[in-house]
This record gives C-alpha cells, sequence and structure tokens, in this order.
C-alpha cells in the first residue's frame, strides 16, 4: 500500500518537472536577425577638364555597383550641383557599364558644386550578440532552453547570408521549369546521372531533334 501511494505522489511530480509552462512559452529563438535599410554614402570629385575619374574614384564607383546589385535596398541617388549635372550623367553611365539598371538610377540636385554624392540603399542584417548568460544553467525544472541556445547558429546565417534581404521575402522565380529541377535533384540524392540520355542514332545519321 505504501509503494502505491509513493508512485502515485511520485508520476504527478515527474509529469509536472517535464512539463512546460505553456503560458510564457515562446515557440520561437529568441535570438533572431533583423534586417533594415542602411544607406551607403560616397563623395566623386569632378576631375579636371579633359581627365578621367582617379583610380580611387573609379573603384569606389564600382564597389558602389556592386554593394547595389548584392544588397540594393532601393534606387541609387547621384546628387550634383546644377553645374554638374554632365559630370552625374557621366556616372550614371558609368554605374550602368557596372550592370545597375538605369531606372535603378535618379539624379538630383544638390546644393554642392565640384562633386557629386552617390547614396545607395543597402540591406543589412542586424545579429544577436552570443556569450550572455543572465539565467543559470542549471536545471531548473522548466524544460526550458538556455538563454544562449540556438543563438550562434542565427548569428552565423546573419552574417554569411549574400543578401540579408533574403531572410525576410523570397526572390523572385528563375523561369526554370520545377518538374525538371525535382527530377535532376532526385537523381543526384540517389546517385544517378542527371544529365539527359543520350539519343541513340545509326552512326552517320542525322539527328531528329527538331524534327
Amino acid at each position: 500500500m505504501r509503494l502505491y501511494r509513493f508512485l502515485a505522489l511520485a508520476i504527478p511530480l515527474a509529469a509536472s518537472a517535464c512539463s512546460v509552462d505553456m503560458a510564457n512559452y515562446d515557440p520561437h529563438q529568441r535570438h533572431e536577425v533583423t534586417v533594415e535599410s542602411r544607406k551607403a554614402i560616397a563623395s566623386i570629385a569632378r576631375p579636371a577638364e579633359g581627365q578621367s575619374l582617379s583610380a580611387t574614384d573609379a573603384a569606389v564607383l564600382s564597389d558602389l555597383a556592386a554593394e547595389h546589385l548584392r544588397r540594393g535596398a532601393g534606387p541609387m541617388v547621384i546628387a550634383a550641383g546644377k553645374d554638374d549635372e554632365a559630370f552625374a550623367r557621366s556616372l550614371a553611365a558609368r554605374l550602368a557599364e557596372s550592370g545597375v539598371p538605369s531606372e535603378r538610377i535618379q539624379i538630383a540636385t544638390a546644393e554642392i558644386s565640384g562633386s557629386a554624392t552617390i547614396t545607395v540603399p543597402v540591406w543589412v542584417a542586424n545579429v544577436p550578440e552570443c556569450g550572455q548568460w543572465p539565467e543559470r544553467i542549471n536545471p531548473d525544472f522548466r524544460n526550458e532552453n538556455t538563454y544562449n541556445f540556438g543563438c550562434s547558429v542565427t548569428r552565423n546565417i546573419g552574417l554569411m547570408v549574400s543578401n540579408p534581404a533574403d531572410l525576410v521575402r523570397a526572390r523572385e522565380t528563375s523561369g526554370r521549369d520545377a518538374n525538371r529541377s525535382v527530377d535532376v535533384l532526385t537523381k543526384y540524392g540517389q546517385g544517378k546521372a542527371t544529365g539527359s540520355e543520350a539519343e541513340a542514332k545509326p552512326a552517320g545519321g542525322l539527328s531528329s531533334v527538331g524534327k
């Protein structure tokens, strides 16, 4: 009889120790990456008459174009004075040569002279700081993760992602045939050849492609 009483008391205690307080339970990780738009700004000096951009300014312009193509959060804006409109247009042309679509380049008038300011809105990932221990890690019978659980994985994802905007929205599809993609990935996982089978035809015969 005493044994039954002990088991009747021990089982509820064990169940309560393994239960989760659903009122305070967060199904998501407490550490997450947030994404925000910031501005990369550079000033390009107008070269003297008959001269071209300096090697430094040309490299800066190329880097700004690459940043826009990689993680641009909006159109690039070239701000120049009224007397430097031709210079601003030449910068826009160089950016277009670097691959920036012309519709993503805007020219604005500013109260400056002898230079142009290029503003590039970019997506930036804010990663969590790991290694903080505001709570004790010894058992507290709440059956919850420790404070740093999952922090390093989340931080590494935020640091490695090429375009932080990918963390908040999906990119447009590439137009690739989904059925073909599934077939290739399935064969790859099974260790099979993923290429199309060669067409069987007699030696010296003509291919039937296009018939």
